[in-house]
C-alpha cells in the first residue's frame, strides 16, 4: 500500500488521496477515471482504514462493476469483502429485497424487463378503449419513464392537452397493475429507493450510516432520481466522491440531467474539485 500512489501521475494521486468530504473528478477521455476511482477504494481501506463495507462504489453497468471488483480485489485482496460494488439498480434492488416491508410490493418482487412492460401497456391501452396506433405502448412508457426519471408520480404528472391527459391515466393504471403482479420495472427501483429513503428516516439513517463513503463513475450520466439517492445517502458522512465529465454525458437520452453537478455543488458545498486532464 505505501507504494500505491507511486503508480500514478500526479494529477491522479492529488485525487486518489484527496481529504474526506464532497469531491468531484472532473476527467476527460483517457484521463484515467476508472483507475482512479479503483484506487481512491484501495487507499480508503488500505491507507485511510475505511471498512470495507462501510465503501459504496456505483457504476453504470454491470460490466464495469464487475471491472473494477476485480482490480479492487487484486489490490487488496481480502480486505476488499464487504464493499457495496454495482450498478445504481443493483443496489437499490438490495435495499428494497432488505426493505420490504415499506413496499407496496412483497420481498420477492419481479423486476419487468422492456417486453414485460410493453405487454402490459398494450393491456392497459385495451382496458381504455383506445387504439395501439395512436397511443404505441413504446411512446407512452417514454414517457412514464421520464416522468419518474423525474420523480414525477401519476398525479403530477404535467397535462397540457388531450393525449397528456391519456398518458397520465395510463400512467397511473400500470402502476396500478405492476403492484397486482407483485412487479416493479427498472425505474421503479430507484423511484421506490428514494420513496423509502424519503418517508421513513429510520432506513436512511440505517444507511446513511453504514455508507461513509459513497463513490459513483460517470456522474455525467446521472438523472434526478439517482441523485436524489446519492444525496440522502451521502447525508451524514458527507463523503460523496463523484467522478465524471459534465461534457461527456452518453446516457441524456435515458433521462440523464446535467444539472446533477450543479446541484451537488450546491448541496454539498464547499467540495473539493480536481482536474484530470492528462490523457
Amino acid at each position: 500500500m505505501d507504494d500505491l500512489l507511486d503508480l500514478l501521475n500526479p494529477q491522479q494521486q492529488k485525487a486518489v488521496s484527496a481529504p474526506a468530504g464532497p469531491t468531484l473528478v472532473l476527467a476527460g477521455p483517457g484521463s484515467g477515471k476508472t483507475r482512479v476511482l479503483t484506487y481512491r477504494i484501495a487507499y480508503l481501506v488500505g491507507v485511510m482504514g475505511v471498512p470495507a463495507w462501510n465503501i459504496m462504489a456505483v457504476t453504470f453497468t454491470n460490466k464495469a462493476a464487475k471491472e473494477m471488483g476485480a482490480r479492487v480485489t487484486r489490490i487488496l485482496g481480502d480486505k476488499a469483502a464487504g464493499i457495496w460494488l454495482g450498478t445504481f439498480h443493483n443496489l437499490c434492488g438490495r435495499i428494497l429485497r432488505r426493505e420490504a416491508e415499506f413496499l407496496p410490493v412483497s420481498k420477492d418482487f419481479v423486476i419487468f424487463d422492456a417486453d414485460d412492460q410493453e405487454s402490459l401497456m398494450k393491456q392497459v391501452i385495451r382496458e381504455a378503449n383506445l387504439d395501439e396506433k395512436l397511443f404505441r405502448p413504446g411512446s407512452i412508457l417514454d414517457a412514464i419513464s421520464n416522468a419518474k426519471n423525474d420523480l414525477i408520480g401519476p398525479p403530477d404528472f404535467p397535462v397540457q392537452n388531450f393525449r397528456d391527459e391519456q398518458v397520465k391515466r395510463f400512467y397511473a393504471r400500470y402502476q396500478q397493475l405492476l403492484v397486482k403482479n407483485n412487479a416493479m420495472d427498472f425505474d421503479d427501483m430507484l423511484v421506490y429507493t428514494n420513496q423509502i429513503l424519503e418517508n421513513y428516516p429510520q432506513v436512511r439513517e440505517t444507511y446513511g450510516h453504514k455508507f461513509e463513503h459513497i463513490l459513483v463513475d460517470e456522474f455525467q450520466d446521472t438523472n434526478l432520481s439517482q441523485y436524489a439517492i446519492l444525496r440522502d445517502l451521502a447525508q451524514k458522512h458527507r463523503n460523496l466522491y463523484l467522478v465524471g465529465d459534465e461534457d461527456q454525458s452518453i446516457y441524456r437520452w435515458r433521462g440523464a440531467d446535467y444539472r446533477n453537478v450543479q446541484r451537488f455543488t450546491t448541496d454539498f458545498k464547499p467540495i473539493t474539485t480536481i482536474l484530470l486532464e492528462q490523457n
